[in-house]
């Protein structure tokens, strides 16, 4: 049997997720090549697939220890259905079936897209008690370095996430947004706060459904919209108390055209992460889709985001506490000019530098390596 050119593997990521589905996936399909997609079905009616996708449903699991027994399982189905020249997974639970993958099938290309940094994400769980923290960032190390001389290429977020990665074999992909988010809307309405992405303490949910709160005290008319996936249940509840008095709203995961119409005219988006190791060197997509969308971006004065919120006039940081965030909501709310200035430089900021129509060569690199599509002329090369 001839090899299928690519599979693309995802055990938690949800069906629409930006980078894996609306940019590098699609990407492939842009560039003819044929995938077979490994991920969680949508809820409800099965999904339209575009030409050249197809699809293996990753069953669905319950808890923590579920998934991570579903992950390991994923070897099985790959090694069935393949052989495959290049498998693109995006998981660090899929780290043991890859390894599964890579003894079966030596010569499988298999890159990680290594959304964030491990070992720095295990020391920061609330879930992991405290004594186990340090230990298992230790072993995800370890885990990493095995997989550094395993596996064949690494596609990073962030240029921080790279620096533990072989040179030769690694790219950053950064998570820019594609150009369809590019909406020039009404001028920035200022009571419309907006906060898009995973809904998690971890991820300042609770922070900015507080700063919210306090700012109404002062200005009661300003309200939050909140479009994104619970990722945890302990803010469920308090999303719910926001909603039911009033002034917040939530929906779930949009598609790309939809979630532009939505977010148009915000007056301010929010990147409200907490303080932790793993998040301080992320690269947020929202942070880009904000400025995409003409929404100017108030976000945790992390030392990376403030030079490019700051340097890009895109916005304000504040620290990423309640009271800190809540006076820039409202010294932002207060200064319509300074909104629209800020809304119009994000744009011109995106359209520079932060296009994932610019940012797609990169993943084009990998693909050439793994003899998948031709190299890029020299010229074109960053």
């Amino acid at each position: 049997m001839s090899p299928r050119p690519l599979a693309v593997v995802t055990s938690a990521h949800p069906w629409g997720d930006p980078r894996v589905f609306g940019r590098e996936l699609q990407a492939c399909l842009d560039w003819g090549l044929p995938v077979d997609l490994y991920a969680q079905a949508p809820p409800g009616a099965a999904p339209a697939l575009p030409a050249g996708l197809r699809f293996h449903p990753v069953p669905p699991a319950r808890g923590r220890l579920g998934r991570v027994l579903r992950a390991l399982g994923l070897w099985r189905p790959l090694l069935r259905n393949g052989p495959y020249r290049l498998v693109h997974f995006h998981d660090p639970e899929l780290l043991p079936a890859m390894a599964l993958l890579a003894l079966a099938r030596p010569g499988t290309h298999l890159l990680f897209d290594i959304h964030e940094d491990l070992p720095l994400q295990f020391r920061a769980k609330t879930y992991v008690p405290e004594p186990f923290r340090r230990p298992l960032g230790i072993l995800a190390a370890w885990a990493l370095h095995l997989a550094s001389r395993l596996f064949h290429g690494f596609a990073p977020a962030t240029e921080a996430i790279a620096s533990a990665w072989p040179p030769d074999a690694t790219r950053v992909v950064h998570n820019y947004p594609r150009t369809l988010f590019h909406r020039p809307g009404p001028a920035p309405d200022p009571d419309r706060v907006l906060y898009m992405g995973g809904l998690s303490r971890e991820r300042g949910l609770l922070l900015a459904l507080e700063a919210v709160r306090r700012a109404r005290a002062v200005r009661p008319g300003m309200r939050l919209e909140v479009i994104g996936w619970l990722l945890d249940r302990e803010v469920e509840a308090a999303l719910g108390a926001a909603s039911a008095e009033g002034w917040c709203t939530h929906t779930p995961t949009l598609g790309a055209e939809a979630l532009a119409e939505r977010a148009s005219g915000a007056g301010i988006g929010l990147v409200t992460l907490l303080p932790l190791a793993n998040y301080q060197e992320a690269l947020p997509t929202k942070l880009f889709e904000y400025m995409a969308l003409g929404i100017p971006v108030l976000a945790s004065d992390f030392p990376l985001w403030r030079r490019l919120v700051a340097g890009s006039g895109a916005g304000r940081v504040a620290a990423p506490e309640p009271a800190a965030v809540a006076g820039a909501l409202l010294a932002m709310a207060s200064d319509p000019a300074g909104l629209a200035a800020h809304a119009r430089r994000g744009r011109e900021a995106y359209l520079a530098r932060y296009r994932w129509e610019a940012e797609a060569r990169h993943l084009r690199w990998h693909l050439a390596r793994a003899g998948l599509l031709p190299p890029e002329p020299p010229g074109d090369a960053p």
